[in-house]
């Protein structure tokens, strides 16, 4: 199966795009003025330091912290080099201005990584600067639909262009690929003059914003509805599907009813699911998903299930279920890097052989490229994924202090952008009275900071202010918000 339905919920100093299949929250992105995301962006960047020692290079790409540029992708994927005799000084050396594209956003105290081969990607097509080649997805799995594809890119294609076959050009006809390679072809020449003038560090080319990234990748699949609750944000949305996708024009709805857009379709609960690092299984069991700076390590356990059948074939129904679970779970959380399975012991190769098999089928849907590399000799299965934007956790989450950073809470912008949806909800159940939030001085700081616009949004919603006050007392993750008929802007305790 495949998506079926794009929620986009805007509000509150956020953009939430829910992706769902048949009412199942498969992906959520979240977008904040703080934490817009990099990836794909393409820069003219300075090289500040080349470490010999683990062959990369620190290049200063106007960010915060400067990006990490490795030997493997210092250099073009096919121009024969990069063996065991190659070194980062043969392609960069400090001062040098180099072009750079965002593969990952910083991650901790890691800087983005970056790569030299620029992938500029389309509805149907990637265009691949670094080689004159065409591929195809090897989810087209059709020989004559592989090979109608490949020869109209060979006769599209100019000297020295490469191009990748996205899965959903599977059935496009000349006329829609011509347009999308114009498209790409534009836009590299357009990076090309703009390095021209450019002194680095700077900015060449972003990639779209989330919405937009959204309806460009989603618009070849399955779709039928785009439900959006902001009508400036529906015209907008028209307008991209009048250019990316005119077919997903009739499939726009604004969201109308009282009710929150997400708490209609259940995807605040299901937010609230994916946060949490126990999952339960149909038969009794569970996986505990546990995410650290190395790794993200999984657990199956068979829990108090009934063992209808026998050990092992209770451990078997438990590891198909979790495989589907896992699959289902890596994507919606966004797990990357190394993960670690330790799935329920099972004495039959061919019982490990199903398993593994039903992993490998569940992340197969997966847009971002996951492999399944099977069991090592200890019996846990390693599998990768490859890392582009910070976990859902990270994102709505951050280290807990009273327990040393083992456990997770909301942040105080999360809890503050929920307060002022909960204080929206409040007004509409009681029209005219003055509304008090209460909150840890935190929760309160967020609304004065970063959530400060959000707040002055829902101020001209209500029509009059919101009366804040901070209480050391609550805990950083609740907050109150009660009709009053006492004033002040803030009652701090």
């Amino acid at each position: 199966m495949a998506i079926d339905e794009v929620l986009i919920n805007v509000a509150l100093g956020e953009t939430r795009i829910a992706l769902v299949e048949s009412g199942c929250l498969r992906e959520l992105l979240v977008e904040r003025p703080d934490q817009e995301s990099v990836v794909g962006n393409v820069y003219l960047g300075r090289v500040e330091r080349v470490l010999p020692g683990i062959e990369a290079a620190f290049v200063d790409i106007g960010l915060t912290r400067a990006g990490f540029l490795a030997l493997a992708d210092a250099h073009a994927a096919d121009d024969g080099t990069g063996g065991t005799d190659a070194r980062i000084a043969d392609y960069v050396g400090e001062g040098d201005a180099v072009l750079v594209q965002v593969l990952s956003d910083a991650f901790d105290d890691k800087g983005a990584k970056l790569t030299t081969r620029v992938a500029l990607p389309g509805r149907y097509l990637v265009y691949a600067a670094d080689g004159a080649k065409v591929r195809v997805s090897r989810r087209i799995t059709g020989d004559d639909e592989r090979t109608r594809l490949a020869t109209l890119l060979d006769e599209l294609a100019e000297d020295g262009e490469g191009f990748i076959v996205r899965t959903a050009a599977s059935g496009a006809g000349h006329e829609e690929l011509a347009r999308d390679v114009a498209d790409l072809r534009a836009a590299w020449l357009a990076i090309a003059d703009n390095r021209s003038t450019a002194r680095p560090p700077a900015l060449l080319h972003g990639e779209l914003d989330p919405v937009c990234r959204i309806l460009r990748d989603e618009s070849g699949g399955e779709v039928a509805r785009i439900v959006v609750d902001d009508s400036t944000t529906l015209a907008r949305v028209r307008k991209i599907c009048q250019r990316l996708a005119p077919a997903l024009g009739d499939r726009l709805v604004l969201h109308g009813a009282s009710q929150p857009l997400f708490e209609v379709h259940g995807i605040e609960e299901q937010i609230e699911g994916a946060l949490s690092p126990l999952v339960d299984l149909p038969s009794g069991g569970n996986i505990f998903i546990d995410e650290t700076a190395a790794l993200t390590a999984i657990d199956v356990n068979t829990g108090g299930g009934a063992q209808t059948g026998g050990q092992q074939a209770t451990a078997l129904r438990t590891n198909l279920e979790a495989a589907a679970e896992i699959g289902h779970h890596i994507r919606l959380r966004n797990l990357s890097g190394l993960l670690v399975v330790d799935f329920v012991p099972m004495r039959r190769h061919q019982h490990g052989a199903e398993v593994l098999a039903a992993l490998r089928a569940a992340v197969a849907e997966d847009p971002c490229s996951t492999h399944v590399f099977g069991f090592t000799r200890l019996g846990l299965v390693e599998m990768t994924r490859r890392r582009r934007r910070g976990s859902l956790s990270r994102t709505l989450t951050k280290s807990c202090p009273p327990c040393a950073g083992t456990g997770r809470v909301n942040s105080p912008l999360t809890v503050a952008l929920e307060a002022l949806r909960a204080a929206l909800r409040e007004a509409g159940a009681n029209p005219g009275a003055v509304l008090r939030l209460t909150a840890h001085p935190n929760v309160i700081g967020a609304l004065d900071g970063p959530a400060a616009s959000a707040l002055a949004d829902t101020e001209a919603r209500l029509g009059r202010p919101l009366v804040l006050n901070r209480d050391g007392a609550f805990p950083p993750g609740r907050f109150e918000v009660a009709c009053t008929h006492g004033g002040g802007r803030d009652g701090d305790g």
